[in-house]
């Protein structure tokens, strides 16, 4: 099957037909090349290392890959496909509070990826043009551009509602998604499987909990789920923000407000050309809409209303008008001194003494992650090349300072051993700089095509830089820094069999078993690590079992 040719009639049908409820979509979900193809994405994401409760991760799953997929495609087909719980963990959040994330199983991974090559063409077609959040093609900077668009002088909307929504994903109703679904989709094995999914559970700490509400962060369906909830807010909306520009003028002459709006998944603004009155007045007729119709309610804390003059914050950029060199009024998006401080802070982190009994590498690694995310999230904001600057200076000295701490070298050594240029590099590793990711203007209109419809289907999809990084804790301390020099000194031979090995298939094993130390750190020496290729560090490991047992 030609999948992008079946994904564009699917658009193309939603799009000449807006009424239309698409039936016979569920023999799709089992197709081979649908399910490969499904597969291949999950395997591309970085989280595919991660098992869910069965304990299976993608490594283990690809060792009999066809055999599984068709196994996975006669349940599906059968109807005896049952979705696993979902594992809970929590990521800490720069407020103290915990993030719950839910970790669905390789096998359920693979079945809501293929779900959403169904359900994302059809409704690609239906989606408002302010909505930017975990759509294909669109990104933060879309809504940042629509936001300073309105908020210009010719536009002229600048009283600002900031929206949150309490616990969004957690509190979405189940029965009024599916009857929101239910509009556009008619086949009801897909929908069944879709209320499975719902319905699923939560397994924390081996304890099952039921999922009467919400979708869980870090499903690959829960976000396509939660813009379908949520472009009921967006349609409410566009009886606002849709009007034409005759309308709008008689309004304002009438002595009414206009509104625009941008939505990115469940953070939301609406801007208003008109009185702080009318912005409350809105406000209220949100709330009020929000907990009728969808049963979801405004955090009051949060929901504020501001002046763009007096700048407020939007999906982590600082939206100000103040006058710009040209002598006149412009908002423009900027870096917020909080997000600033957060960045400093993750430096600090992964650069911290009580860490020097770490790799070099593994840090240097650790250290580009939260540079180049951070960076590039922020690289089209005005005058981001004047803040990468300073931050470059801390980086640098930062890690300067580490380096000397972990070899005991003075200032002046640690520059002549390990500075190449203006950073610093170990082998093939070098530390990027904040100023070695260039600034650039975000040019082009936020209103995207449809990019299921076009002649050549390229998608691609927004990441976004995590809230927690790795910072360089290595399972096996050192261990990075090791590798390279165990391979080289070995000339990339295996030590059991002779063969050959590549830097990516070679294994670097100790000789002696770890626990046969007292101190853990001392089979880390030279002597006690050999390179194995894959099939003698099994051998070699299985052994080390059998020594134990007996």
């Amino acid at each position: 099957m030609n999948v992008g040719e079946m994904q564009r009639k699917l658009s193309q049908q939603a799009e000449r037909s807006p009424e239309h409820q698409f039936d016979d979509l569920f023999n799709l979900l089992y197709d081979a090349d649908w399910l490969r193809l499904a597969h291949d994405y999950v395997a591309q994401n970085a989280g595919s290392v991660t098992a869910g409760c069965d304990g299976i991760n993608m490594k283990t799953f690809d060792e009999h890959l066809e055999d599984n997929l068709q196994t996975l495609a006669k349940a599906i087909k059968s109807g005896s496909f049952e979705p696993q719980p979902v594992r809970r963990v929590y990521i800490p959040r720069p407020d103290g509070r915990k993030r719950p994330l839910g970790i669905h199983s390789i096998r359920d991974r693979i079945v809501q990826e293929a779900l959403r090559m169904i359900l994302e063409p059809i409704y690609e077609a239906d989606f408002s043009q302010y909505s930017f959040g975990f759509r294909p093609n669109r990104c933060t900077m879309d809504a940042i551009k629509c936001v300073t668009w309105y908020a210009t002088n010719n536009v002229g909307y600048f009283w600002v509602i900031e929206g949150d929504i309490s616990s969004y994903f957690d509190t979405i109703g189940h029965r009024k998604l599916m009857k929101l679904l239910k509009q556009r989709i008619k086949d009801k094995k897909v929908l069944d499987l879709i209320w499975k999914f719902l319905r699923a559970g939560v397994m924390e700490r081996r304890l099952f909990h039921d999922t009467n509400l919400g979708v869980p962060q870090g499903g690959i369906l829960s976000p396509l789920l939660s813009n379908i909830y949520l472009h009921q807010l967006d349609k409410y909306m566009e009886r606002y923000s849709g009007l034409s520009r005759h309308e709008k003028t008689r309004r304002r002459k009438q002595g009414l407000a206009n509104f625009a709006y941008a939505r990115y998944a469940d953070d939301w603004v609406v801007l208003v050309k008109g009185t702080n009155r009318q912005a409350e007045e809105m406000k209220a007729e949100l709330g009020k809409f929000l907990k009728c119709h969808l049963r979801l309610n405004l955090c009051e804390e949060k929901t504020r209303i501001s002046h763009v003059n007096d700048g407020f914050e939007f999906l982590g950029f600082k939206i100000v008008r103040k006058i710009g060199q040209s002598g006149k009024w412009a908002p423009a998006a900027l870096i917020p001194q909080t997000s600033l401080v957060k960045f400093r802070q993750k430096i600090a982190m992964a650069t911290d003494p009580d860490t020097t009994y770490q790799s070099v590498n593994s840090t240097i690694l650790a250290l580009n992650q939260i540079i180049r995310g951070w960076c590039c999230y922020y690289r089209h904001t005005a005058k981001a090349s004047s803040q990468f600057n300073p931050l470059r200076h801390y980086v640098f000295w930062r890690m300067a300072h580490w380096l000397g701490r972990k070899h005991k070298l003075k200032m002046s050594e640690v520059i002549r051993q390990f500075c190449r240029g203006s950073t610093f590099a170990n082998g093939k590793y070098q530390l990027l700089m904040p100023t070695d990711i260039k600034t650039k203007l975000n040019k082009g209109s936020f209103k995207k095509p449809n990019p299921y419809t076009m002649q050549v289907i390229h998608l691609q999809r927004e990441e976004l830089p995590q809230e927690t990084c790795w910072t360089g804790q290595e399972p096996r301390p050192g261990m990075a820094d090791l590798r390279p020099i165990v391979l080289e000194r070995d000339g990339f031979i295996c030590q059991g069999c002779g063969q050959s090995v590549t830097p990516q298939s070679a294994q670097v094993d100790h000789k002696r078993p770890v626990r046969r130390f007292k101190r853990p750190v001392e089979a880390n020496r030279l002597d006690n690590l050999q390179t194995l290729c894959l099939k003698c560090h099994k051998q070699k490991h299985q052994s080390d079992r059998q020594w134990k047992a007996g």
